[in-house]
């Protein structure tokens, strides 16, 4: 855990700025993703898939399971399952322990070190091996920190094996630092007096934390050391095969597939093409030895919501041996609106073709990117605490400048508050603002809300509290860009969830003294994780809905040559835009015309969006032959 030394290297540059006051990140006491995923998960499911014993060889690289070990590996809930908290890691997917269990709650805060996480893997039948020529050896990776917080050096990661005949577990290797680290690698023997039926190992964290550390009052309150563990293998192949491993892996889901955003309004989303990035980013793990082996890559997108799902072109480069890359593909598929739902959810799945002899499960790697009633820059999964503390802090303004692409009204502000000791932050008073664009940095003030809100102690949908502006109050944003935030009633730490698997520091704007200023370099890239929403009364509280007659488009001929027809039913064709898929507009005019020409255009899939007088559209891929 950082102490107050270690965090004023991020804090310092703002001192300056804000006198004796600042702003800091935080660690976590609690992991929202887990209490979400607890909320929806269905009663029954850890029993039903668990087997009575495992047998060798076993593996496990977190790639087929999400915030929850696999209860077919593992016999607790501890450690969380993501993609979030590591640096690099081996392969997608990693097990994170910290202070956090496994209900999503803070362990304890205390200055000696407690027992926290566990990763305890379900009974092996070793008996077997007690004789064999050949040990079973288990290797494994770990990392310290890793995007998370960095462990002091009080902490410590071990490893224990479970002697089954007397129901005693031996510690066999440990680990404590106090510095960052990427993925080490550790191998690891097992004994043949330890091959019984009934034999476990697990992983084991412990933390700690000093009260009197902590920078930014109570609500600053955090513990969350982090260890990241990857790429687990039992087996009784000889070492040189744990050190040397052959298999080429994706490192990482599809990250920024939008510019700046994660999500916008799915009524938005026709309007706002131009953010859609044109590349697919692939980070690529060659654990092999040896020459560079040619790697195919490809990926397809699947609307959740009808099903649809749509493939794309092979590629395949030649990746060097013992290597991590990151490479970019042309991303060809066009994120649309085609039908009159209130909210969509579209799955990215990337994969790569390797050789037949190979993890065939960490070459897939996958996003659901949903489309509801707001603009996000966050990825949903906070790994620090932001806030603004100290001696005239109370009235201290915080704002995230936000761009809109289509006239709306602004109903509430989401905002993501971690939970800390003691909830000490659940009663601190905040206003809710919005503000003018005022050439880049707050302008004019729209709104301000009488009522002061506090983070609570409920957990809202997502890990999100909703703070509505008041159904006869109209904030309609027609600028392209606005900031919201707050203005805070306290001098204590309010701990806003903050992401740092996004950087839009440069969108982030705090005033203390009288003027705006931008954090800059003085805090770790990422982003406040506070959301704007946007639509009709009725969604700010919960109801996604989008009413209005169904509207069918019908494009014939389709593949066509030289001119294509266009019959709307239920609706007066008002507009027209054509994009490539490149995300290039080649078309857009308003008027009535049902027919377009494309003699003059290459050959190729287009996206067509026909829209009516109300604002909305309706989208259709079509093909030109020629």
């Amino acid at each position: 855990m950082r102490s107050w030394r270690h965090i004023v290297i991020f804090i310092f540059g703002l001192q300056a700025y804000a006198g004796v006051t600042g702003q800091e990140i935080r660690g976590l006491t609690e992991n929202p993703v887990i209490k979400e995923y607890l909320r929806h998960r269905p009663a029954g499911l850890k029993s039903a898939k668990a087997p009575a014993m495992l047998s060798l060889p076993f593996f496990e690289d977190f790639s087929t399971s999400n915030v929850l070990p696999d209860p077919s590996k593992w016999a607790d809930e501890d450690a969380f399952v993501n993609n979030s908290f590591c640096l690099e890691p081996i392969s997608v997917g990693v097990a994170t322990l910290d202070a956090i269990d496994a209900t999503g709650e803070v362990y304890s805060i205390n200055n000696l070190p407690i027992s926290s996480d566990e990763l305890t893997s379900l009974p092996f039948d070793l008996s077997p091996y007690a004789i064999s020529k050949e040990p079973v050896r288990i290797s494994f990776f770990y990392q310290s920190g890793g995007k998370g917080e960095v462990p002091e050096k009080t902490d410590s990661l071990m490893l224990e094996f479970f002697y089954a005949s007397d129901s005693i577990w031996q510690k066999v290797w440990d680990v404590s630092t106090d510095t960052a680290s990427l993925f080490n690698q550790v191998m690891r023997t097992v004994p043949d007096t330890f091959c019984q039926a009934g034999f476990r190992f697990r992983f084991r964290n412990k933390t700690s934390m000093s009260p009197d550390e902590v920078a930014g009052g109570n609500g600053a309150l955090s513990n969350a050391d982090c260890w990241n563990i990857d790429y687990i293998m039992m087996n009784t192949r000889p070492a040189a095969e744990h050190l040397s491993i052959d298999d080429i892996a994706q490192a990482d889901i599809p990250r920024e597939l939008m510019d700046y955003y994660e999500s916008v309004p799915w009524t938005h989303l026709n309007e706002a093409q131009s953010i859609t990035r044109n590349n697919m980013r692939y980070l690529i793990r060659n654990l092999t030895e040896g020459d560079s082996v040619n790697v195919g890559r490809s990926y397809y997108v699947h609307n959740l919501h009808t099903g649809a799902k749509e493939y794309y072109d092979q590629l395949f480069s030649k990746s060097p041996a013992n290597s991590l890359e990151t490479w970019y593909d042309p991303f060809f598929a066009p994120f649309t609106r085609d039908d009159n739902s209130g909210t969509g959810a579209l799955e990215v799945v990337s994969y790569l073709i390797t050789s037949a002899e190979q993890v065939k499960e960490n070459d897939t790697s996958k996003i659901v990117l949903n489309f509801r009633n707001y603009y996000a820059y966050d990825d949903g999964s906070p790994e620090y605490g932001f806030g603004i503390s100290g001696e005239s802090t109370a009235g201290a303004l915080l704002a995230c400048r936000f761009r809109i692409y289509q006239t709306d009204t602004l109903r509430a502000l989401q905002m993501l508050f971690n939970k800390t000791r003691n909830h000490e932050n659940s009663d601190l008073g905040f206003q809710i603002c919005i503000w003018k664009d005022g050439g880049g940095i707050p302008g004019e003030l729209l709104y301000m809300s009488s009522e002061v809100y506090t983070p609570g102690d409920e957990i809202q949908f997502g890990g999100f509290n909703t703070y509505e502006i008041p159904e006869d109050v109209n904030v309609v944003i027609t600028d392209t860009s606005f900031f919201a935030g707050w203005k805070q009633a306290s001098e204590e730490y309010l701990n806003l969830g903050y992401d740092v698997n996004r950087n839009n520091l440069n969108r982030t704007f705090v005033n203390i003294s009288g003027e705006w200023f931008n954090p800059g370099n003085s805090l770790i890239p990422g982003t406040p994780m506070i959301r704007t929403v946007f639509g009709s009364k009725d969604i700010a509280t919960g109801d996604p809905g989008v009413q209005g007659t169904e509207k069918t488009v019908e494009l014939y001929p389709n593949p066509a040559s030289d001119i294509i027809h266009i019959r709307t039913s239920g609706f007066a064709l008002s507009h027209i835009r054509m994009i490539d898929l490149q995300g290039r507009v080649l078309l857009d005019e308003n008027g009535d015309s049902h027919e377009i020409d494309v003699t003059a255009l290459p050959a190729g899939m287009y996206l067509l969006q026909i829209g009516s007088k109300d604002g909305t559209y309706v989208n259709r891929k079509m093909v030109i032959r020629h």
